[in-house]
């Protein structure tokens, strides 16, 4: 019998990180990262959080850009609408703020990329000094569950949970994202972080 210790996780997810267990073989979602932003009967909405599209901001613009925010990457959220972008941050000043940006989970707030937002990004994010900026991210698409449909692939252990953090959403190396993400779980779980193998805990 495991040591480890079981957690119990809410009937809804929202803020909480679903982690691709190693048996999840959908090439959208290997090793990834998932923040769910809302999750209730109707389904459940999220962002994958460590899929580099290999794009930057000018690349799915037309505006012509340039400086720093010619270097803002854009992630994939997920396979569907991929041409929707989407904005995790750590807090703008009120003047930019969506009144209908959200916060999943302490310290990050998730909104539309809005035409005021890009519009900041092309006008001052070049002007700020790199330690007065917020920490924020671009996805284009976002990743979607219809009804029952997240719920049916939790029973089929398709997924890891672990409550949201933001040193996960805003991790320096997406590469090692999937492996800090899951070590956070547990240390069964960094041993599987490590192996990619899950040894029986029966």
């Amino acid at each position: 019998m495991s040591s480890e210790p079981f957690s119990t996780e809410p009937r809804y997810l929202s803020g909480y990180f679903l982690i691709a267990s190693v048996n999840l073989l959908d090439p959208n979602f290997v090793r990834t990262v998932v923040l769910l932003i809302q999750h209730n009967d109707e389904g459940a909405f999220g962002l994958v959080l460590n899929r580099p599209s290999g794009k930057e901001l000018n690349d799915v613009l037309p505006e012509s850009l340039d400086g720093a925010v010619l270097h803002v990457p854009v992630y994939l959220g997920g396979p569907v609408q991929q041409d929707y972008l989407f904005v995790l941050h750590s807090g703008l000043e009120n003047k930019l703020l969506n009144p209908n940006a959200t916060s999943p989970i302490p310290g990050v707030f998730f909104e539309p990329a809005t035409k005021q937002l890009i519009s900041y990004l092309i006008d001052e994010w070049n002007i700020t000094p790199l330690e007065d900026r917020p920490k924020l991210r671009l996805y284009a698409g976002y990743s979607g569950w219809g009804p029952g449909q997240l719920e049916r692939e939790l029973r089929e252990n398709s997924w890891f949970v672990v409550p949201g953090h933001q040193s996960i959403v805003f991790h320096p190396d997406p590469d090692n994202a999937w492996k800090d993400a899951l070590s956070r779980k547990g240390k069964y779980y960094r041993f599987v972080a490590e192996t990619g193998y899950m040894p029986s805990i029966n």
